[in-house]
């Protein structure tokens, strides 16, 4: 599945394709990325990459996000398909161990084998984490990330061309309501090489903070060395090494990312109790043109609307539809273009009227559903 690309956009908080793409991240998993590495280990660096990836195809493409190929997920995280498609550690060190199978495929490759554990495992958070969203108040003890995987295999050389997804429902409503706007431009290069996962999740940090800072208007934050070195996964022990060590992270964001940002180190008040000896003081306001930081005024109603009353539609006419082997049949409807298309443009086009007082041609809504942009 190709980036699907126009000639022109008409934006949805989705940028043109010269510009910024701003994804969205569940909240819950940004504010515990530390707890993706208990959970899954040596595969917490591809299953951050794939919350990544699919939260994004989510925000890009509503209507077709379940479907991608490897070489989607490779582009998009920066990882070598060939280092993926390698037998998974955990088989090569436990070559008596037994390789699981759903649906007749073998979950046997480092990205397969991950896949699966995430439809087996749950990210569990250290601690409750709390979330108020809807005027209610949510703890969240854990993470589902996927209900079912579907494999679309060549019959010839027996490997996997689509994979297809559901993903869990608390993952889905936390696109809707509970999330930080993140820039991904930057993802896939700066994870390249040896460290990249802890780049990575350091990049995730920093774009939180960025979302924080310019939801409350401000433009400076700080964290101990300790914290930003922990994301980060530098394995150094003194002080002067690992501030050295996360120097150079943070140079490279600076040299190599689109959304500059300044520094530096300063020293804390060791007379005041439990008091670190250095932090970072973060200072976002050189970062390019800040209201293009924010999603477009109106993407949190329209994808808010638009899904709400998706769902009420397909609860009116098919909640008691059951389809075979399917977990979700409301993911399956959703993505699936040709079920009740017409229903699906009326919805649409009523939810962007009311996110943006604008109206669109049911073409464009016709256009956005089979390929994830509205065509003016």
């Amino acid at each position: 599945m190709e980036e699907k690309k126009s000639t022109h956009v008409v934006e949805t908080g989705n940028s043109t394709k010269n510009d910024f793409f701003l994804s969205r991240i569940d909240r819950s998993v940004a504010d515990n990325l530390s707890d993706i590495r208990k959970s899954f280990g040596e595969d917490a660096g591809i299953v951050k990459d794939f919350i990544v990836f699919i939260s994004k195809n989510l925000k890009r493409d509503l209507f077709g996000y379940t479907k991608f190929t490897l070489k989607d997920f490779c582009k998009e995280s920066g990882r070598n398909r060939q280092d993926l498609a390698k037998k998974h550690p955990y088989f090569t060190t436990n070559p008596k161990a037994i390789i699981p199978e759903y649906f007749g495929h073998e979950f046997i490759s480092v990205f397969d084998y991950a896949l699966f554990n995430m439809l087996q495992k749950n990210i569990i958070f250290a601690k409750s984490y709390t979330v108020n969203t809807r005027n209610e108040v949510i703890q969240l003890k854990n993470f589902p990330i996927l209900k079912d995987i579907k494999l679309n295999r060549d019959r010839q050389s027996n490997t996997v061309k689509i994979y297809e997804i559901r993903i869990s429902d608390e993952w889905l409503d936390g696109f809707i309501s509970r999330y930080y706007t993140i820039e991904t431009n930057d993802y896939p290069k700066i994870g390249k090489g040896r460290g990249g996962d802890g780049r990575k999740s350091l990049y995730i940090i920093l774009q939180r903070t960025r979302h924080q800072l310019l939801s409350q208007n401000e433009t400076t934050a700080r964290f101990t060395v300790d914290y930003l070195a922990d994301i980060a996964e530098l394995a150094v022990e003194q002080n002067r090494f690992r501030k050295k060590s996360l120097k150079r992270i943070l140079d490279f964001f600076q040299e190599k990312g689109d959304s500059p940002f300044s520094y530096r180190f300063v020293k804390g008040d060791l007379s005041k109790p439990y008091q670190e000896e250095y932090w970072v003081e973060l200072d976002f306001s050189s970062s390019v043109s800040i209201t293009s930081l924010r999603e477009k005024r109106g993407d949190h109603l329209f994808f808010n609307s638009l899904m709400v009353d998706l769902r009420n539609m397909f609860n009116i006419k098919h909640s008691k539809v059951a389809i075979k082997d399917e977990t979700d049949v409301f993911q399956r409807w959703l993505t699936n273009a040709d079920a009740d298309t017409e229903l699906k443009v009326e919805i649409l086009i009523s939810a962007y009227y009311k996110a943006y007082s604008q109206n669109i041609t049911k073409l464009q809504a016709k256009q956005y559903i089979r390929d994830g942009f509205f065509n003016a």
